[in-house]
């Protein structure tokens, strides 16, 4: 086990087979590859990627099919060999912007996905270059 601290959850045991590994880091951190997912309450639709290599960072994650049903990106060739997945066994996340005291104005980076592959805990942040997506998409369709 892991005791990690941090920010948002404080002093954490973390299972060290737990750890994700996200090659190459996330945009802007890309120093910081070593993150837990965790999902809190267990059945809800978003998840906290805590950084294991600095106790402040923590991003809000979302699975986008839930909001955007059609989200079919197309993945880089080598992403299932470089994640150690079988065909069909990455995961998508997608990275949630919340404005401060504005969460109905939420917005889901469907341009820079995580890809996770769950059996070996690797994962990678893409770069698409997709017209049919944005880098602000609304969780939360406006009110008509």
């Amino acid at each position: 086990m892991l005791k990690v601290h941090t920010q948002r959850f404080g002093e954490m045991e973390i299972p060290e087979e737990s750890v994700v590994t996200v090659l190459g880091g996330i945009i802007g951190f890309p120093d910081f590859t070593r993150y837990v997912l965790i999902q809190r309450p267990h059945d809800a639709p978003f998840y906290w990627l805590q950084c294991l290599d600095d106790p402040t960072l923590a991003l809000v994650l979302v699975n986008p099919v839930l909001f955007k049903d059609d989200y079919a990106p197309d993945l880089p060739g080598n992403l299932h060999a470089e994640l150690g997945a079988e065909e069909g066994g990455i995961t998508l996340f997608a990275i949630v912007t919340i404005p401060q005291g504005r969460p109905q104005d939420m917005t889901a980076n469907l341009l820079g996905p995580l890809a996770m592959n769950p059996a070996t805990r690797k994962a990678r942040q893409l770069v698409l270059d997709d017209r049919l997506y944005t880098h602000r998409h609304p969780i939360i369709p406006p009110a008509r």
